[in-house]
């Protein structure tokens, strides 16, 4: 309790393959650290004229409620800042047993895919595996998925 922990991100870029263009919503599904990458990505695109995104939405797993204080007041700060075009969700789940249709509040906080649509995936790798797959039940073609490892 009390610890600091600081991160510096490398150049990170996100490569959109589909061929729905303009992207004008992008969803981001995160575990863990991951979400520091889609804050960084939130703050690239999300302000008045810089990109068409023009809507962004956030589904943060942690396996406890006390791992969100990795990034907490950050994505609260996005949130103040864009708070008609930011969606955020916290989920205290680790799916080590379940499957992501199983929990409630991602079935809510995850759009079915719409053409202009972009998905954002990043966490450990067996949550990347099970986020992607349950993107594409939800109708994301696999070249609208980025998947940050």
């Amino acid at each position: 309790m009390g610890d600091e922990i600081a991160m510096k991100l490398g150049d990170v870029g996100l490569t959109y393959r589909g061929q729905f263009l303009p992207v004008k919503e992008m969803v981001f599904i995160t575990a863990g650290d991951g979400v520091i990458p889609a804050i960084d990505q939130v703050r690239t695109v999300l302000p008045e004229g810089v990109s068409s995104v023009q809507l962004a939405s956030v589904l943060w797993c942690c396996k406890d409620t006390k791992d969100f204080d990795i990034a907490d007041k950050e994505l609260e700060t996005e949130y103040k800042k864009y708070p008609s075009k930011l969606a955020v969700t916290c989920v205290d789940d680790d799916f080590q047993g379940s499957d992501m249709k199983d929990n409630e509040d991602i079935v809510e906080s995850v759009p079915d895919f719409l053409p202009g649509t972009m998905a954002i995936v990043a966490g450990p790798r067996s949550f990347r595996a099970k986020a992607k797959k349950y993107l594409s039940t939800r109708g994301y073609p696999s070249d609208t998925i980025c998947v940050m490892e």
